[in-house]
């Protein structure tokens, strides 16, 4: 679970299928600004991480489907942060129909249940 990591370079080098190399990685890499639509509450972030374009580029199989994100805040398997950055990278990979939620809650990665 400490490994999970849906990085476009990652999931290369695991040859991980299906995989469609995605024709846009260095469109990704170069973009001065991103789709993100956040919150009032949870505004985008000032610096965003370095590997988010490689995140982005590893979930372009992800572009055309529906995504709910949902963060946990006393998660701290999946953090709320790392939640914010899969809603963040989906964006950046085209897909216009993420939706982005967090839980409160004390029950952590369970309170989804």
């Amino acid at each position: 679970m400490d490994l999970f990591d849906l990085t476009y370079s990652t999931l290369k080098a695991l040859n991980i299928k299906p995989l469609s190399p995605p024709s846009t990685f260095s469109q990704l890499e170069s973009r001065e600004q991103h789709k993100t639509s956040h919150s009032k509450s949870h505004p985008p972030p000032v610096n965003p991480a370095p590997h988010l374009s490689d995140l982005a580029a590893g979930m372009t199989p992800l572009a055309d489907i529906p995504t709910l994100v949902l963060g946990v805040q006393s998660d701290i398997l999946f953090t709320v942060e790392q939640q914010r950055e899969v809603a963040d990278a989906l964006r950046m990979a085209g897909n216009g129909n993420v939706s982005y939620y967090e839980l409160g809650g004390v029950w952590g990665h369970d309170t989804f249940l």
